[in-house]
């Protein structure tokens, strides 16, 4: 319980802010402002301190959605406190032979579909808070799901895919823990 106590801190922080805080500004491009990213930790006396503030610098395009690494631990429970920015060095918290967990947000343009991002499923558990716009969750037998800003999306491990449904671009915050896959799921409905 106590290794995903922050996982349910960082969720609740998300879903408050949606509420209550601006939602992020458009550039001239139409794109989404940067995410601030604040990382605390202990000083060797054992004081709060600011490791880092301001956006984060791990920025990957792919398919027309930008991808920005927040953080990354590799190994659960994570060691603290912390004397590096382990976002500037995160890589895809899906790659093979990766345990641990990855903080990321997802940017959809205006019209990004099942091209863009297709179908697919992988051996983790995703808690994910969509923060702005409009998207449907697309599950692989084509149900979709709509979601707006603030709700959250729990998934195991399942086949999915995104499609922004707004005139807005979308952003998601995507906390990821690597999965183990340990038998069936639920009962299959007729």
């Amino acid at each position: 319980m106590r290794q995903t106590g922050w996982i349910a801190a960082l969720i609740c922080f998300a879903l408050i802010a949606c509420e209550e805080v601006p939602q992020p500004a458009q550039d001239e491009a139409g794109e989404l402002e940067p995410l601030r990213r604040i990382i605390t930790t202990e000083d060797s006396d054992g004081r709060a301190v600011v490791l880092d503030d301001g956006p984060s610098a791990n920025v990957l395009e792919l398919n027309g959605s930008r991808v920005v690494r927040l953080w990354e631990t590799r190994q659960l429970p994570v060691p603290i406190p912390v004397s590096e920015d382990k976002g500037a060095t995160a890589e895809n918290g899906y790659r093979d032979g990766f345990i641990g967990s990855s903080v990321y947000y997802a940017d959809l343009p205006v019209g990004s579909g099942l091209d863009e991002v297709p179908i697919h499923k992988l051996d983790s558990m995703d808690y994910i808070v969509l923060l702005e716009g409009e998207v449907d969750l697309v599950l692989e037998g084509g149900e979709r799901i709509p979601m707006k800003p603030g709700e959250l999306l729990i998934q195991a491990g399942n086949n999915h895919s995104w499609v922004n449904t707004g005139n807005t671009p979308a952003r998601l915050l995507c906390i990821i823990l690597t999965g183990e896959r340990t038998g069936a799921g639920v009962e299959a409905s007729e």
